[in-house]
């Protein structure tokens, strides 16, 4: 019989935007405290690392944050740029759009006037901006918190980087604003040098999020990476020259790798890679689990060392306690098998060495989900061995579907694993299994590494003379080994 407890049992959404109660679901890592620094503004990661949960937590759960943060944020403005997905800032087509009717188009003008106007629109009436062009339009979008501003580029586009003229009206939403030229030209420099000025008079500077910012030109993969670029050249541009305007990326790593950015290097000690650790995962899965009422109830009845505490007051030891209450203590038994929270976390590793928390996400919510079908019948925990490895079954598969949709040119790369029966190849028998495709040779390699299918046997993929399938994938990718997964 299924209990209540079982019955209750979920570790919640794989997307941030979904959970409702992210504040009260949120593990501090070390990432957290670097990312929330001046000096940080790029944070890299593989799918699945938590990047839209660190954007989620500052622009949707700001008191949380601050409180998290303490002096750190004293005298910052959180704002989003992108990241809501499909209510995104800026849509595909509206960049388009614009590229498509301007002779003088690029990337890294537009995403300066965008951060202009989105920096601007962080303002509110206390700030004191110059009369002219830029206050009459935030006058104007400040009672339109729900307007989008790609509608707005191209027009802006051609009154403050085109041949200005004297007055202009821009329409969107179904609302007018008019914009006189007057004695002061609207251009981005203007809108930026009168955002920073209104900032540094008040002391205060502005962080402006950016996230999922991948989902631009999903299909087309040279114009994403033109649209990256420019981000990231407006960003590092805005920050010298603005410095009270402080952009903040949020980046998929494999993304990263591709960019061709003048003084990249420059970035080194400017980004951080999200990065995850087994006690993280324990305290990760523990909180999701004990958002339960009843769960919480069935692992205070068992582990009363948890009674009126959260999660991080308890050591290490007395996570991994509580959690074993709910998992197996092994997955498989034997003085030399590992404790199952060690388990689940060598499992949830790409081949760039990155633990995946989303993953963990679906491995154990898939495990619940199969022992509530065979009835609740694991005796002395609420789920199983048999559970737990049928939820990283899935974990593996729903891992591989979505590298199918997120990388169509690596989609028959993908599928040529499918029947072979080794995690271990060549760097000859790699290439070979994936004969007559593109990409292929050295490129094909680093992308299979970047993504995290395959890890080489040395720190170079280059240079490497193997590269193995990791656990993650193999199910997943139809590779039929025997033994453990």
């Amino acid at each position: 019989m299924v209990s209540s407890a079982l019955k209750a049992l979920t570790f919640g959404q794989v997307d941030s935007e979904s959970e409702t109660d992210l504040d009260k679901l949120f593990v501090r890592t070390g990432d957290f405290d670097s990312f929330a620094s001046d000096s940080v503004w790029l944070a890299l990661g593989a799918k699945g690392t938590g990047k839209s949960a660190l954007f989620e937590l500052f622009t949707r759960f700001e008191s949380t944050t601050r409180s998290l943060t303490g002096a750190a944020m004293k005298d910052v403005i959180v704002a989003a740029g992108t990241g809501f997905g499909d209510l995104s800032e800026v849509a595909t087509g509206d960049i388009q759009q614009l590229r498509d009717s301007e002779s003088n188009f690029d990337h890294d003008r537009l995403w300066r006037l965008y951060i202009a106007i989105k920096a601007g629109l962080a303002l509110d009436k206390d700030f004191k901006i110059p009369k002219g062009p830029l206050k009459d339009l935030l006058r104007a979008l400040h009672e339109r918190k729900d307007l989008r501003v790609g509608p707005l580029l191209k027009e802006m586009w051609e009154i403050a980087v085109g041949s200005a003229p004297s007055s202009v009206t821009i329409t969107a939403g179904g609302a007018s604003i008019a914009l006189q030229g007057g004695s002061r030209a609207l251009d981005v420099v203007t809108l930026l040098s009168d955002v920073n000025t209104a900032l540094q008079d008040k002391g205060k500077r502005v962080w402006l999020l950016f996230d999922k910012i991948d989902e631009i030109w999903p299909s087309d993969r040279a114009e994403r990476k033109r649209a990256l670029e420019g981000l990231l050249t407006a960003a590092m541009h805005i920050r010298r020259t603005f410095p009270a305007i402080q952009p903040k990326v949020l980046l998929r790593a494999d993304l990263w790798t591709e960019l061709d950015l003048t003084n990249k290097d420059h970035l080194t000690d400017k980004r951080i890679e999200l990065n995850w650790k087994s006690p993280q995962l324990t305290t990760l899965l523990l909180k999701r689990a004990l958002a339960s009422a009843e769960v919480r109830q069935y692992v205070e009845d068992r582990k009363p060392a948890l009674i009126n505490k959260a999660v991080e007051e308890l050591s290490i030891e007395d996570r991994e306690d509580a959690l074993v209450t709910i998992f197996p203590g092994q997955v498989y038994t034997g003085q030399r098998e590992a404790k199952t929270p060690a388990w689940i976390a060598e499992r949830v590793v790409d081949g760039r060495g990155t633990v995946l928390p989303r993953d963990a996400i679906n491995l154990a919510n898939a495990a619940a989900r199969a022992e509530r079908d065979r009835g609740g019948e694991s005796t002395g925990t609420l789920l199983s061995r048999e559970s737990v490895r049928e939820g990283f079954t899935k974990a593996s598969e729903v891992r591989c579907e979505s590298f199918l949709a997120e990388f169509p040119d690596l989609r028959d790369h993908f599928r040529r694993f499918a029947g072979q029966q080794t995690s271990e190849f060549s760097r000859d028998a790699l290439l070979s299994l994936m004969a007559d495709l593109e990409p292929s040779g050295d490129d094909l390699l680093e992308r299979l590494y970047e993504i995290g299918v395959v890890a080489p046997d040395t720190k170079k993929v280059l240079t490497a003379t193997s590269y193995s399938v990791p656990r993650l994938y193999r199910t997943g990718l139809g590779l039929v080994i025997r033994g453990r997964p």
